[in-house]
């Protein structure tokens, strides 16, 4: 293929993210839930009450975003806010029994999304699929200030 017409490697990391988020949005639907919902998901169901400017930098979404999708997520019961102990300005976030429930069932219909996903994959492609992948992110959220430490190693295929 022509390299001025061949995707970019930003062009293919997109086009599958969008391809996950879509089948992600797919896979959840029947639970009441979106693709977007699961990092908050994830990091609220140990039990944790975040607040949320909390969230938004756990999960890199901007906070007019994370306002949207938390006030969704307490429309639909999935959360619920209460007053933060400590700052008056603040809600702490929780799950609600309702979001605890749907927590285990969305994440192993993600696992068989991501199964999907890597379909003829190796154990060892899958690997250094995701070593590279976090290179990637590593580097790009070093270039925007928020990484400091030193690239990531190239992975030996020894």
């Amino acid at each position: 293929m022509d390299p001025i017409t061949a995707p970019s490697l930003a062009q293919l990391i997109n086009r599958a993210s969008r391809a996950l988020a879509r089948d992600g949005d797919n896979t959840l639907k029947p639970l009441g839930l979106r693709y977007a919902q699961v990092p908050v998901l994830a990091l609220l169901r140990e039990g944790a009450e975040l607040t949320q400017k909390d969230l938004a930098e756990a999960t890199g979404i901007e906070q007019p975003s994370m306002a949207q999708l938390l006030a969704r997520m307490d429309r639909d019961g999935l959360i619920h806010r209460t007053p933060h102990p400590r700052d008056a300005r603040s809600q702490a976030i929780a799950l609600t029994p309702t979001g605890g429930a749907r927590v285990t069932d969305a994440h192993d219909r993600l696992a068989a999304l991501d199964s999907r996903a890597v379909a003829g994959f190796t154990a060892d492609e899958i690997g250094i699929l995701r070593d590279l992948l976090t290179r990637v992110g590593n580097n790009l959220d070093r270039t925007n200030g928020t990484l400091t430490d030193e690239p990531a190693a190239p992975r030996s295929n020894d």
